[in-house]
């Protein structure tokens, strides 16, 4: 795909909202907020350009999303200049596969924090593709707020599915937002079905003066039922099951073989604990919340490995961020024999770049990540994977 230029500086006083187009913006966008299964492949670009300096490429790969509910998902990103990985999970279990390191992990199902009004270092330092790939429905799903002009032009060629053929392009510009930022939408599709075969997402920060554009040419766009096998993955012949493989965005596995982040907080009962001050011995910190089923399903086990280490020095630590009330209160009743920090704040959990939970870090005894796991696992495999890491 060559880089396209940014259009949104087009003359939007030309753009006229007919009934016939308004209708079309109104069918899409009800469409896609209505879809509750929905699966898409293509190619996508992502420009930028700051104060009127060059439009620089900022990801290109090609990208196939599905999603369904109770949790099922797929994602395979195919970066232009980096490794491929896939995402997949069933709703109970999920896998991350990195085909050219031949490396996969397995576990149960994590749960997402509450990411609302917080600084989601883990969304910045993932693959802009992904991201972006994660936008599109949800643009597509607001295409009929907030519309300032709307119109259809020029049909442009595009390749889907199995044909080739021109479709026409809706034009979408919305209206200015209380920062002055607006967005420019322009969607090939076929009038008679509403498929699409190209979409540019064009935005304008005007307080910055910046400009991103996302352009995806679309082979394949379903909304609707998608096959359970998608949500299942079988690993290939000859490929190795780890504890965690490095994929963007999942930054637990980057904090690996570096010093652990150091923090203060107190436990449920008020006791301070530095982290730094132990040093020497080796530090097993268990993300969990008690809404969270899988925390629920591997807090029993953390429990019982807590007492059989104690001779190794090892020391079991709970981080908690839903407040002291609710963590003392599942604490008691779960009979949990390691103390839980109280991180009411977020301050380790964002640290640690913790978006998903159970997530498990083994620090070792010269203060660096030996060990890091996202989501639930049952004794066997804790056992291995602690025993992997020297305990």
């Amino acid at each position: 795909m060559k880089p396209i230029p940014i259009l949104f500086l087009m003359a939007a006083s030309a753009l006229a909202v007919t009934p016939e187009v308004a209708k079309t913006i109104q069918a899409i966008g009800q469409k896609c907020l209505a879809a509750h299964e929905y699966s898409f492949e293509g190619e996508l670009l992502l420009v930028g350009q700051r104060a009127g300096g060059p439009v620089q490429s900022l990801a290109h790969a090609k990208v196939n999303l599905a999603l369904a509910p109770g949790g099922k998902f797929f994602l395979r990103i195919e970066p232009e200049s980096t490794d491929a990985y896939v995402l997949v999970s069933n709703g109970q279990k999920s896998w991350a596969w990195v085909p050219r390191l031949k490396q996969y992990t397995e576990e149960e199902a994590a749960e997402r924090e509450d990411e609302s009004g917080g600084d989601d270092a883990s969304d910045s330092e993932r693959n802009l593709a992904e991201t972006f790939a994660r936008m599109v429905m949800p643009a597509l799903a607001r295409l009929d707020v907030d519309v300032k002009d709307a119109d259809f032009t020029a049909a442009v060629p595009v390749k889907f599915g199995n044909r080739k053929d021109k479709w026409p392009v809706l034009r979408v510009m919305s209206a200015p937002a209380e920062d002055k930022s607006q967005t420019l939408t322009q969607l090939a599709i076929d009038p008679s079905t509403l498929d699409i075969g190209r979409m540019i997402y064009a935005t304008v920060m005007r307080a910055t003066n910046t400009k991103m554009q996302m352009t995806v040419d679309f082979t394949a766009f379903q909304i609707g039922p998608v096959p359970e096998s998608t949500f299942d993955f079988n690993p290939p012949k000859g490929v190795k099951l780890v504890d965690a493989v490095p994929i963007p965005g999942q930054t637990g596995s980057f904090l690996l073989n570096q010093p652990a982040p150091d923090f203060e907080l107190r436990t449920l009962d008020g006791e301070k604990v530095h982290l730094a001050s132990l040093r020497g011995r080796p530090v097993l910190l268990s993300f969990w919340a008690s809404w969270c089923g899988p925390c629920r399903r591997e807090l029993p086990s953390l429990s019982k490995l807590a007492e059989e280490y104690k001779d190794k020095g090892l020391v079991i630590l709970g981080v908690n961020d839903e407040g002291k009330p609710a963590a003392r209160k599942y604490a008691e009743q779960a009979g949990l024999t390691f103390p839980t920090l109280d991180d009411s704040a977020s301050k380790a959990h964002r640290l640690y770049r913790v978006r998903a939970i159970p997530t498990i870090f083994l620090i070792d005894k010269n203060g660096k990540i030996a060990l890091f796991l996202k989501g639930g696992r049952d004794e066997a495999r804790l056992r291995a994977s602690l025993a992997g890491a020297g305990l």
